[in-house]
């Protein structure tokens, strides 16, 4: 017979925990090794032994799963199905199941007529309508999905400055400027996201996708907005960028998407126009598992610099780039991804000393754990980060040294912690370190950071 009525066993436990977790909903943590041949074959053996045990087949599921053979654990699962007096948690786990597959209308199907089910614990039922609304969601035609942030920051060198005490002017070495160097300031930002799909409803799940950021931000120490030569205060900005373009399979058995798309932005420094952005690109993701996924892009824009007292060579400042990159993420163990990107960019600038090309590398280390505090139980994340970038220019600059080209090598490092507070607002802390060393002790600067902002997602 099958249970009736009954708490959730240790076993069920452990399925649940490795698919919630794997949405990034409120779950058990788990770190659980992929399981051996022998294992997986001697739970299979004790289902066909006993085959209407809820157990039997729950231990067989949560192998499977934990192999990353979903199909082979939702077809364990639904065996139990036949019997209407199957545990409502059984449709929670395929609910779970059917969603990181991507069959979101299945999924909605079984996730409500487990919350329909009276039997349902309170805790399953939470994590099951938290779901819901992300699958509902994904079923629309037209979706609509975003974040604001507000948060302030501060920083030793916000404005690049160098840390050396002597520069060059015309190829001679001359003492730096007091008022030229190193000043920390603060500042109160504000950074919007608005992500739009359109489900074009076609069998190679054609979409329109969209996607818009603005950014703006105040520094102290800005207490007038003047165009003055020389100025040497850091910029308040307020930038702009989007794209939109047609996401499809290319091929619809593979795991493959392809979005060609338009690109277009533009920014305003101390309120007043500053460069405009426009162009095209070409970017994909290819699910290899459930554990490993790749994605690259292509980018190619024409960057314009307006006109502006404050700038005298901003005719100059402008080009053409050109931007390849490639990125990996894998899952080491449930809540913890390392992510990698390799680049590549190139910009013709319309003078040889403001283009440049060179290569780019970041890794991360992603870990999602349980709240140290609050019951929520909504999981923390915690990233941790470090890149370098080399920029090799393609001329001398004659005002700064014209017998010496100049490049730039750039290590970045950084700690992020994000900290969800309730299901859509979260607060979010940084801390983060530049180091730019270059053969021209004008580029040469140092940058500590620290922010704390509010997130709220919509």
């Amino acid at each position: 017979m099958i249970e009736k009525n009954t708490p959730v066993s240790a076993g069920r436990q452990a399925l649940l925990a490795l698919c919630l977790s794997a949405v990034a909903i409120p779950a058990w943590a788990q770190n659980a090794a992929p399981p051996t041949q022998p294992e997986v074959e001697q739970a299979f053996r004790e289902v066909i032994a006993n085959a209407a045990s809820v157990e039997a087949r729950s231990k067989y599921a949560t192998l499977l799963v934990r192999a990353g053979n979903f199909e082979g654990g939702i077809a364990a699962l639904e065996g139990l199905l036949v019997s209407p007096d199957a545990p409502a948690s059984i449709r929670v786990e395929l609910g779970v199941l059917y969603f990181r597959l991507g069959s979101y209308a299945i999924a909605e199907s079984y996730l409500r007529t487990a919350i329909d089910d009276p039997r349902l614990e309170p805790a399953l039922r939470s994590q099951a309508e938290s779901l819901l609304r992300d699958v509902v969601q994904r079923n629309k035609t037209s979706q609509l999905s975003g974040s604001l942030m507000i948060g302030v920051r501060g920083q030793s060198n916000p404005t690049s400055a160098t840390d050396n005490s002597q520069v060059y002017y015309l190829g001679v070495p001359v003492a730096r400027g007091n008022d030229a160097g190193p000043k920390s300031d603060m500042d109160t930002h504000f950074w919007g996201k608005l992500d739009h799909v359109l489900d074009l409803d076609k069998q190679n799940e054609a979409a329109v996708v969209t996607s818009l950021v603005a950014y703006a931000n105040h520094y102290n120490s800005v207490d007038s907005y003047t165009k003055q030569v020389g100025y040497s205060k850091p910029f308040d900005l307020a930038i702009l960028a989007g794209s939109t373009g047609i996401r499809f399979k290319p091929m619809a058995a593979t795991e493959l998407t392809i979005r060609p798309h338009l690109i277009f932005g533009g920014a305003m420094a101390n309120g007043s126009a500053y460069f405009t952005n426009t162009g095209f690109g070409i970017d994909g993701d290819y699910r290899a598992s459930d554990a490993m996924a790749w994605g690259g892009a292509y980018e190619n824009t024409k960057l314009s610099f307006s006109s502006r007292e404050d700038m005298t060579n901003s005719s100059l400042l402008g080009g053409t780039r050109q931007a390849i990159r490639v990125n990996a993420s894998f899952e080491a163990a449930p809540g913890r991804f390392l992510l990698a990107e390799l680049g590549y960019a190139d910009q013709d600038g319309n003078a040889a000393y403001t283009g440049y090309r060179g290569p780019q590398f970041r890794v991360s280390y992603l870990l999602s754990y349980g709240p140290p505090f609050g019951s929520m139980g909504i999981p923390w994340t915690t990233t941790l980060s470090a890149g370098t970038l080399r920029r090799d220019y393609r001329g001398a600059d004659p005002s700064v040294d014209a017998l010496t080209v100049r490049n730039d090598t750039e290590w970045r490092t950084s700690l992020l912690n994000y900290m969800p507070l309730t299901r859509d607002l979260a607060l979010q802390f940084q801390l983060e370190y530049s180091n730019t060393s270059s053969n021209i002790s004008n580029y040469s600067n140092t940058n500590t950071s620290g922010s704390l902002g509010v997130i709220w997602k919509y």
